[in-house]
């Protein structure tokens, strides 16, 4: 139910009316008796009607100026200032009319949003801060799971590396073993040729004892051949200049065909024949020169050749001679081969046990590197699986930096929207 407001402005406006009533009638009582001495008197009721209204009227519009206009007006300018963001602003309106009660509910609204401004600022700079050292946590955890992210990938390299090494090393325990196998049986084929080198060294012995029969043989053989050789190296000279002479018989023979080949020419149409047939003993004679040049450096050559094969016969015969000596020293050498190969017989028994004792260690080996290879590859996909874990965490840290950002930003577009407000 509506309660009777006895300072409301419908009541203060009855007042007015009443004032303006009371105002205007001794006013129209002294005018009416004023002129009711020059007009008529229905024409004065008219003049006494006007002027009662004319004041009232006047008395209203004072009214209404300064108990409704000028409230309404500083009620308007506080919401003009308010709406353009200054909180500072108060009506401080004591009257207890409806603009009154308005303007105090105008204070009390601008003095909750200033509260309001003033909160929320020191909201968004709390969350600037938070958001701030957030983002420097989360800068800092990003950086630091990369740093673990690439120890981890490091480490994983070492882990994959150590696998490949230790794959290798099993790789190359079996090739040992597999060697080792080998040389076993090589042993037992050196122990067998040693066995068959003996008898091969008997009967090697027998034959160094016709080597140096044949060898005296040769000696005298190369001894005949070297002056065989020499006769050729005197028949070779002979032969030398038997050539030399033909070529300066070819020569002549070309300068004679060269003078009658211009004789020819001098004769002109006669001579043609004689031109022709000179012209071919020149070309004869040329080729008699090359051949006899051939033939000089061919003797030349052999003289060479025969020359160096009496030469080296004479070294012949002295290698022989020494080939001699060497074949006796072989003879006793082959007494020598014989009980070497008997030491030799002992030692590649005693390699064989040797050989064979590495082989089963090679094997154990092998097992034991095998083993650490299977851990080592445990190890590296374990290692993959952390990597893999890091690098998801730091994809976390990365949206959680981008949402902080994204926060800061917002915290600086609402404090900058608070700007506009004056709360000071």
């Amino acid at each position: 139910m509506k309660t009777f407001n006895i300072n409301g402005i419908g009541l203060k406006l009855i007042g007015a009316i009443m004032v303006s009533l009371l105002i205007s009638s001794p006013i129209s009582a002294y005018l009416f008796s004023m002129i009711d001495q020059y007009v008529a008197r229905n024409y004065a009721v008219y003049v006494n009607t006007l002027v009662t209204l004319i004041v009232t009227t006047t008395i209203i519009l004072i009214f209404v100026r300064f108990i409704l206009i000028r409230p309404l007006n500083r009620l308007e300018s506080g919401i003009r200032q308010a709406s353009k963001g200054d909180l500072t602003v108060t009506l401080q309106n004591a009257s207890k009319d409806e603009i009154g009660q308005l303007s105090i509910a105008f204070d009390e609204m601008v003095k909750d949003l200033h509260h309001l401004i003033l909160k929320t600022n020191q909201t968004v700079g709390e969350v600037k801060v938070s958001s701030n050292q957030l983002n420097s946590v989360a800068e800092e955890n990003s950086k630091a799971i990369e740093q673990i992210t690439y120890a981890i990938q490091e480490v994983n390299s070492g882990a994959e590396e150590q696998v490949k090494r230790a794959n290798e090393l099993v790789d190359i325990a079996r090739g040992v073993s597999a060697q080792m196998r080998e040389s076993s049986l090589t042993i037992d084929k050196v122990s067998k040729f040693a066995v068959s080198t003996n008898e091969k060294a008997i009967e090697g012995n027998k034959l160094v004892v016709d080597t140096i029969n044949q060898m005296n043989e040769i000696h005298h053989t190369v001894g005949s051949t070297s002056k065989v050789i020499s006769t050729l190296e005197e028949k070779s000279k002979t032969i030398g200049e038997i050539v030399g002479l033909i070529t300066g018989i070819a020569d002549q023979t070309n300068l004679l065909a060269l003078n009658a080949t211009i004789e020819a020419a001098r004769a002109g149409e006669h001579g043609r024949g004689f031109a022709i047939v000179a012209q071919e003993v020149r070309k004869l004679a040329e080729q008699s020169t090359g051949a006899g040049e051939n033939i000089k450096n061919i003797i030349q050559d052999i003289q060479r050749e025969t020359h160096q094969a009496v030469k080296l016969m004479e070294e012949g015969k002295e290698v022989v001679k020494k080939g001699i000596d060497k074949v006796n020293l072989t003879g006793n050498g082959f007494t020598g081969i014989l009980k070497d190969i008997q030491l030799m017989k002992e030692q590649t028994n005693e390699m064989n046990v040797i050989i064979d004792q590495v082989n089963q260690q090679s094997i154990n080996m092998t097992g034991k590197i095998e083993d650490v290879a299977v851990i080592a590859e445990r190890a590296s996909s374990s290692i993959q699986t952390i990597s893999a874990s890091a690098e998801e965490q730091n994809a976390s840290m990365e949206e959680i930096a981008s949402s902080v950002s994204l926060l800061n930003n917002l915290a600086e577009n609402l404090s900058g929207e608070l700007q506009q407000f004056n709360v000071n």
